[in-house]
């Protein structure tokens, strides 16, 4: 499954991939560079090449001198830490930001992930509550708590009880990529290649989310795991979030249907069918979506429409960005 996603992911040549923090670069990337580069890999059928992976590479150096220049603005210093690879660092700025911020609630669930994943629960958790707290419709908290546990050897009978109406899947990340964008173009990258560079669909959370799916589900978080499957593919931003959702969500159902879990959480067998001819047709779309944007549109772009696409994608979602882009390059709807 995870190969099937990675290859859906990858058929867009303009997002992103996850950035490799390296040493200080002379020439900062401009769209031209990344044009050609693209033109490249969709001649010769590559999704990564090494000349991708050096206009894709942050200067560190850089990103740190302006975090440091920018003690009072905390979505600058919010963004170096999103940019930034290595923990100690990252935790840091994380904690400068907060405290810039006044305990800014997108942060500190940012945050909160970024610990979970290092492997820092004594960080994570009191975050994590303070956000259970305060953004009470957020599933996304809850799960992240869950997946601590059940890195210790616990499970659902440890997490607190979640509420009913937490059915929301925020983890946001708009408001983390325009903090990204943010210090990169304070760092004096182009705004094309600051949001180029500062896309960062791939997440945390998803990364726990594919995790889930693809280990041993224990029956009693079916629940859970299909109330966050349902959330992440209600209007994501990122289409990728909606494919690792269905992913979570039949996972959830194939265990919950072996455990004979309550009907309740995972519908009759022929809700679960009907159910299942949906997700496939719906994963069909998004991908016919994604390779005709980026076989038929992306290549005409000009500089000025790949930002509005970039800008768009944080405010309206991927997917409708990528129509508007179709319908302002080539005047037509894209058909997947």
């Amino acid at each position: 499954m995870r190969q099937q996603l990675s290859v859906a992911w990858c058929l867009l040549p303009f997002v992103s991939c996850l950035l490799s923090v390296t040493a200080s670069a002379q020439h900062l990337p401009t769209y031209e560079d990344f044009r050609q580069v693209d033109r490249m890999r969709r001649m010769t059928g590559q999704l990564q090449t090494a000349e991708l992976l050096k206009l894709t590479q942050i200067d560190r150096a850089l990103i740190e001198r302006v975090a440091k220049q920018g003690t009072n603005d905390y979505q600058l210093i919010w963004g170096a830490a999103e940019l930034i690879g290595d923990w100690q660092t990252k935790r840091a700025l994380f904690e400068s930001a907060l405290a810039a911020s006044g305990t800014n609630l997108e942060i500190a669930l940012r945050y909160a992930c970024e610990a979970a994943v290092n492997h820092d629960p004594a960080t994570a958790l009191p975050l994590l509550r303070a956000v259970e707290k305060d953004d009470t419709a957020n599933i996304v908290p809850w799960f992240v708590e869950l997946n601590l546990l059940l890195a210790q050897n616990k499970g659902m009978a440890d997490l607190k009880s979640v509420p009913s109406w937490a059915i929301r899947y925020h983890d946001y990340a708009a408001g983390a990529a325009r903090s990204r964008i943010h210090t990169l173009e304070a760092a004096g990258y182009s705004p094309y290649s600051a949001r180029r560079l500062g896309f960062m669909p791939d997440t945390p959370v998803l990364a726990m989310a594919r995790d889930c799916a693809e280990r041993r589900i224990d029956k009693a978080t079916v629940p859970l795991l299909l109330t966050v499957a349902h959330a992440m593919q209600d209007r994501p931003v990122y289409l990728v979030t909606e494919l690792v959702g269905q992913s979570l969500e039949r996972a959830a159902i194939q265990v919950g249907e072996e455990g004979q879990t309550n009907a309740a959480a995972i519908g009759t067998s022929a809700e679960v069918s009907l159910r299942a001819v949906e997700l496939e047709r719906r994963r069909d779309e998004i991908k016919g979506l994604l390779a005709a944007v980026g076989d038929k549109i992306v290549d005409v772009a000009t500089e000025s429409e790949m930002v509005e696409y970039f800008d768009n994608v944080l405010s309206l979602g991927e997917e409708l960005a990528m129509r508007r882009l179709a319908e302002a390059v080539q005047g037509v709807h894209p058909s997947p």
